[in-house]
């Protein structure tokens, strides 16, 4: 079996594909699936492209497919600070700067904290001002779910922490590697105090259009919730990871909070 057969199967079983449904879904032959996963035939590079587009790829999942073909990779996976990078940066940068005097963040797909604007960082210094242990550049995720962290500043942290948990286990089964180890859930779930039911738990309020969450930094409350955006039609893997999460006061005291510490 060839290097790319081996993980085509092992992409089509990930996604629950049968040889016969896969056939059926790309429209090439299940004999000529069969050839591929056994390395009897190989692939052109535009039927590398079709199946992994059938498959639901990402870019970087698109550019492994290609490399095992031997074909050369067609999606960059450029430094955000590279020259290349220029707009995607320039637009990240316009979209953290125009949400003030609000929170707001930038990070990659394993949740590490890319950038953020004024009020992001202030938050964070208030934080750990008040004691929380937090990296200049945190694992926004495992930072969350720390004990040591940023968890004693969030009140209804129990709710919240199942409600990222089963995010980022859908996240990973919806991916083409859904059968993979998730190592960043596996990293969240081996952390103290972990809610054993994460799994099984049920988003509480319904009656609410968004799910909140209230902070407390000495004396003060803050409730707020947030909205995660992506880069729309992303030609290169590092455009494509990340995401931007805008957090909104959702009253007015909060909102006041915002406009007192943070207005420019």
């Amino acid at each position: 079996m060839s290097a790319f057969g081996t993980l085509l199967r092992e992409m089509r079983v990930a996604q629950r594909f049968s040889q016969l449904d896969f056939s059926l879904e790309s429209n090439v032959s299940s004999k000529h699936i069969s050839f591929l996963e056994t390395g009897r035939s190989m692939p052109s590079q535009q039927m590398v492209l079709h199946l992994a587009q059938v498959l639901g790829a990402d870019l970087a999942g698109t550019n492994r497919l290609l490399s095992a073909a031997g074909f050369s990779q067609v999606f960059t996976q450029q430094d955000l600070y590279a020259p290349e990078m220029r707009m995607v940066k320039e637009a990240l940068d316009h979209m953290l700067v125009s949400h003030m005097p609000y929170p707001a963040m930038v990070f990659d797909q394993n949740y590490n904290l890319v950038n953020g604007n004024a009020a992001q960082f202030y938050l964070i210094q208030a934080m750990v001002a008040l004691g929380g242990k937090i990296a200049e550049r945190p694992n926004v995720l495992l930072a969350f779910l720390d004990e040591n962290s940023l968890k004693p500043f969030v009140e209804d942290w129990d709710q919240l922490a199942r409600h990222m948990l089963q995010r980022i286990y859908q996240e990973h089964l919806s991916g083409p590697y859904r059968d993979r180890e998730n190592l960043l859930l596996k990293q969240a779930l081996e952390l103290p105090g972990i809610p054993s039911d994460w799994k099984q738990h049920r988003v509480e309020n319904l009656d609410k259009p968004v799910v909140s969450f209230s902070l407390r930094l000495g004396d003060t409350r803050l409730n707020m919730f947030s909205t995660i955006a992506t880069i729309g039609t992303p030609l290169d893997v590092t455009a494509q990871s990340i995401r931007i999460e805008h957090f909104f006061p959702a009253d007015e005291q909060t909102k006041d909070y915002w406009i007192r510490h943070c207005s420019q």
